[in-house]
């Protein structure tokens, strides 16, 4: 149910400072591959605002032409962070086997790149986000503690505080509780060190509001949840894909209150934001399906209840069949 998250500021930086051209770069390739370069770069910058706006597909279509079959005019840090986002946009759209290898490719073009690492860092905790998503929880915790190291070594304990939070993320989906609690309590730790992003504290307050609720704390985990949806709402508006998962979390919540008109409502949101956001024979839709599903039979709705459940147990049952859930990778091979 919850969703590690993936780190969207570090793209963007690594963006700012590619597009930065310096006199001696101008000198060694030319007026006019430099201006190449920074008109693609440019596109980069255009599908990564498209991408943070919800706009997968706008994305993917202009990422694609621009990186396939051999770019012109990038640099190996372009065609890195190009590669990341558009592996986040084929997430988004579940396309999950093109995901994964988008974010081989950048992976391949950023690691060796000392000026990179931080993005490095980003990009393979990123791609452990896929592999939970398709339920490899033990590749993506490797993966996120691959990233942790990487985030040591360069001594960014921004990116320290996100793996954290990830980690603890990863651990709930393996109800590794105690594993989550202690992710969360060195998150804090970072978060008292260096600050924290409203990116961030929403991710830590959804797994507070996971944590809560299965500890019992109704309250607690209703008041953490809400503070993330206003967080996430203010920084990415009503339609932000996150926004579905929190959304039923809190149905979950109010749920366990019996307040099942409450609960209902908010699982409807979940669900109309993943129509919107990938349709409906997705992952996304059919898990919001499930989550509803079991709200309406414990409120008494017991036929349409089992409607449901049947509709997302089928779309599970096909989603099997044409995406790689049964994939997984080698994480000591990003090295």
């Amino acid at each position: 149910m919850l969703k590690p998250m993936r780190v969207p500021a570090l793209i963007l930086t690594s963006l700012v400072v590619v597009l930065v051209v310096s006199p001696s770069q101008m000198r060694a390739q030319g007026p006019d591959q430099v201006s190449d370069r920074v008109s693609d770069q440019a596109e980069i910058v255009r599908a990564y605002d498209l991408w943070t706006a919800g706009d997968a597909r706008a994305a993917v279509a202009i990422l694609e032409p621009l990186l396939q079959p051999v770019p012109r005019s990038f640099a190996e840090s372009d065609l890195g962070v190009g590669w990341e986002i558009l592996a986040s946009a084929y997430q988004d759209l579940e396309m999950y086997d093109k995901a994964r290898q988008a974010y081989t490719h950048a992976i391949e073009k950023l690691r060796a790149l000392p000026s990179q690492q931080a993005q490095y860092a980003a990009t393979v905790d990123n791609f452990a986000t896929l592999e939970d998503a398709l339920g490899q929880r033990t590749a993506a915790k490797l993966l996120c503690m691959k990233a942790r190291h990487i985030y040591e070594a360069i001594g960014d304990r921004s990116g320290m505080e996100i793996t954290s939070i990830d980690l603890a993320l990863i651990a709930y989906g393996q109800k590794d509780f105690k594993t989550a609690r202690r992710a969360v309590a060195e998150a804090l730790e970072e978060q008292h060190a260096v600050g924290i992003s409203g990116e961030n504290l929403a991710a830590l307050d959804s797994v507070k509001s996971a944590l809560a609720l299965h500890d019992g704390k109704v309250e607690e985990a209703i008041s953490a949840i809400d503070q993330a949806i206003d967080l996430w709402m203010h920084i990415h508006g009503a339609d932000y894909v996150q926004l579905g998962t929190a959304y039923l979390q809190c149905a979950q919540a109010f749920a366990k209150r019996k307040d099942y008109l409450r609960a209902a409502a908010d699982a409807q949101h979940g669900l109309a934001i993943a129509e919107a956001s990938v349709g409906k024979k997705t992952l996304a839709y059919a898990t919001a399906e499930s989550i509803y599903a079991q709200i309406l039979r414990e409120s008494g709705e017991r036929d349409e209840a089992s409607r449901l459940k049947e509709d997302a147990s089928r779309t599970l049952a096909s989603l099997r069949l044409r995406q790689c859930y049964g994939c997984t990778i080698d994480a000591s091979a990003f090295r």
